[in-house]
């Protein structure tokens, strides 16, 4: 009985494998003969399947990979079955600019909570309210006020790398800039000291924030695999995801903490714009606790990457960094004060940074959005309806398509056209291209901020120290990217100037 029992199974069980594998013979099939998206180029194996970009996801190479494609392809490439990749110089515009925002959807992002949504994953009215909240906060007058604070902590930092330099000239300065970068904005979005660069060590709460990054990379890229995602949720690395839970519980109290302490006039931390918003402009609870956790997320990690990478290069090139700091010196006042007012008065200092993140954009990949039911028109392309797109950047930024002497680091590219040191042949660069903080109502809302911090920071660590490279571990093509950099050990040797 039971053997006759098994054998309508066995034969159940071999139909539903092959009907399986028909569909997706015939799927195959479609996306490579029928899909609206046939005529835009790239490999077949990526029109076919999703696997081939999550998996480099998933190994921390898709920025490279999506570039060598580029290459290959050309400025538009079909990156999976429903994905497109731009690099071309209106592309930013026609799918980030405020036209485009009303029509084009964010896509692929998660909440973090059920019961509240974070500024980064709104939309619509919900998102320009949040804005509107947190613009006060983010202002240049707000900037400004934040001086004394910046000078505070890179002071502490100046101070603690000479008595390192005591004990030994050589050490991980990477290390340094991410200690440096959550202790200025603990101190600006939670009002809380973590102290790590004066105990030189991690504070155990970013230690959760490390396991944040790699947890958010992998749900993204695990989303990728569509009905197969539950299967690769299974493999996730449980103490990250757990990391997640723990720093949204540690912003939530924090959160409280300030609230409790009100509107303090001698406080000019984020809370003190945010808790004077009234109205329809006010954030609930919920929303300043994930908006608080995500700060902290958002403007650490890629303001680090951007300070040891920059240095890293300003170690390659000597000369480049003897130029940019016979300006500094030129542009200090009788004071002999290096500010922010004196990091706004040099060109080349911002020229440095603008090439940095052109050839190292903190954020490698890009934001998907997704097109409307009648499609879109990007760069002259009538893009089909429903077509998640993307603009990659680190291929926008390091492919001679919008950038000639792509492969050079050379900051005298973005000097203005008619000065004596602009290369000719950088004349005719698509610079509208690089825009590492977005553009458009959904931009960083803390451009202003993070541009502030860069320059005060490098500019104090090129005028007070000397450096030079000790090995190559810091190659930069060598580097994986999940949420953003997993980057190597930055060792350089360093000395205080005389």
């Amino acid at each position: 009985m039971s053997g006759r029992m098994a054998q309508p199974t066995a034969i159940s069980q071999q139909y539903q494998s092959a009907t399986a594998f028909i569909y997706l013979v015939l799927r195959a099939i479609y996306r490579i003969t029928f899909h609206p998206l046939v005529r835009f180029p790239g490999p077949r194996l990526r029109a076919i399947s999703h696997l081939p970009h999550a998996f480099c996801g998933l190994v921390g190479r898709q920025p490279y990979d999506v570039r060598e494609l580029h290459s290959k392809y050309g400025p538009v490439v079909r990156i999976c079955p429903n994905h497109l990749s731009f690099i071309t110089s209106s592309s930013w515009e026609d799918i980030h600019g405020h036209a485009a925002t009303k029509k084009l959807q964010k896509y692929g992002y998660f909440r973090v909570r059920p019961d509240a949504q974070a500024m980064l994953t709104t939309t619509g009215d919900e998102h320009a309210r949040q804005r509107a909240a947190f613009a006060h906060g983010f202002s240049q007058r707000a900037i400004n006020d934040q001086e004394p604070t910046l000078t505070l902590h890179v002071n502490r930092l100046v101070e603690k790398l000479e008595q390192q330099i005591k004990h030994t000239s050589t050490f991980d300065v990477g290390e340094w800039m991410r200690f440096l970068a959550f202790d200025i904005i603990g101190d600006f979005t939670l009002n809380t000291q973590f102290e790590c660069v004066e105990n030189q060590r991690y504070h155990p709460w970013v230690t959760l924030l490390m396991k944040w990054f790699r947890a958010s990379s992998f749900v993204t890229n695990a989303n990728a695999f569509g009905q197969l995602a539950p299967f690769i949720m299974l493999f996730a690395p449980v103490a990250h995801l757990k990391g997640v839970k723990d720093h949204l519980d540690m912003s939530a109290q924090k959160v409280h903490e300030r609230l409790a302490i009100g509107d303090d006039p001698k406080r000019n931390d984020l809370w003190t714009y945010l808790l004077r918003s009234k109205g329809d402009k006010a954030l609930s609870l919920g929303e300043m606790e994930v908006n608080a956790a995500l700060f902290l997320i958002a403007a650490t990690e890629p303001l680090s990457d951007v300070l040891c990478g920059t240095l890293y290069f300003l170690a390659l090139y000597p000369d480049i960094r003897t130029k940019l700091r016979t300006e500094l010196e030129a542009c200090i006042g009788p004071d002999g004060v290096l500010n922010m007012a004196v990091t706004a008065r040099s060109p080349y200092l911002l020229a440095v940074i603008n090439e940095f993140m052109r050839m190292y954009p903190p954020i490698p990949g890009g934001m998907r959005r997704k097109t409307p039911n009648e499609g879109h028109i990007i760069s002259g392309i009538d893009v089909p309806p429903n077509t998640v797109v993307t603009i990659y950047q680190l291929p926008a930024y390091t492919l001679s398509t919008n950038f000639a002497l792509h492969d050079r680091f050379l900051p005298e590219r973005w000097l203005p056209a008619d000065h004596p040191e602009r290369p000719k042949e950088t004349l005719a660069d698509r610079q509208e291209i690089l825009q590492p903080f977005s553009i458009g109502p959904k931009n960083c809302i803390g451009k202003g901020l993070a541009y502030a911090e860069l320059k005060l920071i490098l500019a104090r660590f090129v005028y007070h120290f000397d450096f030079e490279t000790v090995d190559d571990g810091f190659a930069i093509d060598k580097q994986t990217a999940y949420l953003f950099r997993d980057r190597p050990p930055l060792r350089l040797n360093v000395s205080v100037r005389i």
